[in-house]
């Protein structure tokens, strides 16, 4: 659509109507990525070569802030060990904590003073102990393997 020349009195007959700068435009910016395709393919493919180049260091990071993590733990549990290590030494500066123990664990008794020892079978006694029915019926070799096999060391 051509405008008139009274409308736009600056305008010589040979400029363009706006379609035709439209469709000069569209056509350079055609042009313009056509031309910076390889520059596009280029951009892509540094990004590519960035973030490749990244992962060994991320992984590495990962890698350290696991082991971090891992000392901690390792750190939190040997603080609880020397807590209770130290609540320990302090128990055993106490005579009579070391008295208990002496005697409980150890079995010692004061001089002048009588120990028992009460001991108690580990495996109760069966009162009405049968013989296996099997046992008077084996045949003599099978004696003679349970015996060779009883013998051998575990």
């Amino acid at each position: 659509m051509e405008l008139p020349r009274r409308w736009l009195p600056g305008i010589t007959p040979a400029a363009t109507t706006v379609r035709q700068r439209a469709r000069a435009g569209g056509a350079s910016l055609f042009a313009a990525v056509r031309a910076s395709r390889g520059f596009l393919l280029g951009l892509v493919a540094l990004l590519a070569l960035l973030a490749f180049m990244a992962a060994a260091p991320i992984r590495s990071l990962d890698a350290a802030n696991q082991r971090v993590e891992h000392l901690r733990a390792t750190k939190q549990q040997l603080t609880a060990s020397v807590t209770e290590l130290e609540q320990r030494s302090a128990r055993l500066r106490d005579p009579d904590e070391v008295e208990l123990l002496a005697r409980t664990k150890f079995g010692l008794v004061k001089p002048g003073e009588t120990a028992f020892v009460v001991s108690t079978p580990e495996e109760p006694i069966a009162t009405d102990a049968t013989p296996d029915d099997d046992a008077g019926h084996r045949a003599w070799y099978r004696w003679l393997v349970d015996a060779v096999v009883d013998m051998l060391p575990s």
